[in-house]
């Protein structure tokens, strides 16, 4: 057995543009050239990679593809025909700020679709690529000599895959948290009762023969010892963090406010109260529109909880400065960037999740404009942190007030604040591979560390 031998589950890896990817990569990087040799198992993006080549010097590539369902294809494929333009019911009313849609009646079969469903992405609809890549570790374990197996989830079944890989070749795992996982469910879906009891129990098991456990919340992990204290000593929050440098600092707006948000407005991410309180803003007398720009960039159809922002944006005055735009290049995501002076970041009734586009707006040089309730986890970790404004969406008046105040900074003074590069260094991704590289050496022999000065913190760790 090779003792610096480390080998990575992870079904999203470089060339992968997911964000997901790139703390794994920046890992693997990082692992490498202190020594270590790091073997990856994963889907690669579905990139064509080809198995045994070196993705960068010291990490070897094992691809496993991801193969879709062909049934659950099928059945979305019929449910878009059913939906197709001519025959879907068209949208005549605007949602209110914060509202939920209207309960409705569901029908027998809607029932059934949904428990279809579960059933089908039960923990998560990546479990027939667990299994195949659960089998690809061994026999690269075996190939290789690994002394320890890392895995990072999502997607949680992988856990899975480590945990049995790691008992065939009879060697510790490490179960890296970034999203929770049975928390998520009873978050987002508390009446799931059977759903989340059988959940968790899966959960139990897998932490339980983990040699240790990484999270990137402390919520998170104070849940999993809280259910069970014989993880208290095996787990350790190790947050994610920006790559590569901290960004010149923005001296001047031009006389401009240009909010961004880079993204997706996927679970709660809500702009509706937002883009009330910009309406509101644009009312008043004194407040010049061409001077405002705020732009949405990721969204493929501009949408939230179902309802269209360019349909809301009908009849409004901020249609004239609110941009919406497909997803980008990582190029002109970087270029939009670096034209804004104020970056936004949803966080909503997230209350055990930091988006991981939060470290990239600290060490943007921007301004930073956070939404989330101050008892989320996001609001605790930027805390007191200048440049950062966090308000919640429920306060309407705050909110307006908030927009007001950039506008009177940026448009009137020209002026805007942003984080102190203090405060921004201690969330770089060089640190947290420190961090990972302590808790890996417990477990295996590893070469000396060598820190910062590996310059794997200061540059980015994959594309987008």
């Amino acid at each position: 057995m090779n003792s610096s031998t480390v080998l990575i589950i992870a079904e999203a890896f470089h060339p992968s543009n997911e964000i997901g990817a790139r703390r794994a990569t920046a890992l693997a990087r990082y692992l490498a050239v202190c020594g270590i040799r790091v073997v990856v198992v994963s889907a690669f993006g579905g990139e064509p990679i080809e198995r045994g080549c070196e993705l960068y010097p010291g990490v070897i590539a094992v691809p496993v593809a991801r193969r879709g369902r062909r049934w659950v294809a099928l059945l979305v494929t019929l449910k878009r025909k059913v939906l197709a333009p001519g025959k879907a019911t068209p949208r005549t009313a605007k949602p209110a700020a914060g509202a939920e849609s209207q309960a409705r009646p569901v029908s027998l079969g809607a029932r059934l679709r949904e428990r279809y469903f579960q059933l089908v992405y039960f923990v998560d609809d990546y479990k027939r690529w667990t299994w195949h890549a659960a089998r690809a570790a061994v026999r690269a374990g075996r190939q290789h000599g690994a002394a320890l197996i890392l895995v990072s989830a999502p997607p949680h079944s992988s856990l899975f895959a480590g945990a049995w890989a790691a008992r065939r070749l009879g060697i510790p795992y490490v179960a890296d948290l970034r999203d929770p996982w049975s928390d998520f469910l009873a978050d987002t879906h508390p009446n799931r009762r059977i759903e989340l009891r059988l959940l968790r129990a899966l959960e139990g098991w897998v932490m339980r023969r983990a040699a240790a456990i990484t999270s990137t919340g402390a919520t998170a992990a104070g849940l999993l010892v809280g259910r069970d204290q014989s993880l208290a000593g095996r787990i350790h929050v190790i947050r994610n963090g920006y790559d590569g440098a901290i960004a010149p600092r923005l001296s001047h707006t031009g006389g401009r406010l240009s909010i961004l948000f880079a993204g997706v407005l996927y679970i709660r991410r809500n702009p509706y109260p937002l883009l009330s309180a910009l309406e509101r803003l644009l009312s008043r007398p004194e407040v010049d529109p061409s001077r405002i720009q705020v732009t949405f960039m990721g969204d493929k159809d501009g949408e939230f909880s179902g309802h269209s922002l360019q349909h809301w944006l009908e009849g409004q005055r901020c249609a004239s400065v609110v941009r919406i735009l497909p997803a980008q290049s990582a190029e002109r995501v970087a270029a939009e960037m670096a034209q804004a002076t104020v970056l936004l970041n949803f966080a909503q009734q997230q209350p055990l999740h930091i988006p991981a586009k939060t470290y990239e707006h600290l060490a943007s040089g921007r301004e930073v404009l956070l939404i989330c309730e101050a008892s989320c986890e996001t609001a605790r970790l930027v805390a007191g942190m200048r440049g950062v404004i966090q308000v919640d969406q429920s306060d309407h008046g705050a909110l307006e007030a908030v927009l007001l105040d950039l506008y009177r900074r940026h448009v009137v003074a020209g002026t805007l604040d942003v984080p102190a590069e203090a405060d921004v260094r201690r969330f770089s991704r060089a640190l947290s591979n420190e961090r990972f590289y302590e808790v890996l050496s417990r477990l295996a022999t590893f070469p000396a560390p060598l820190g910062p000065s590996c310059g794997l913190g200061l540059e980015p760790s994959s594309p987008g």
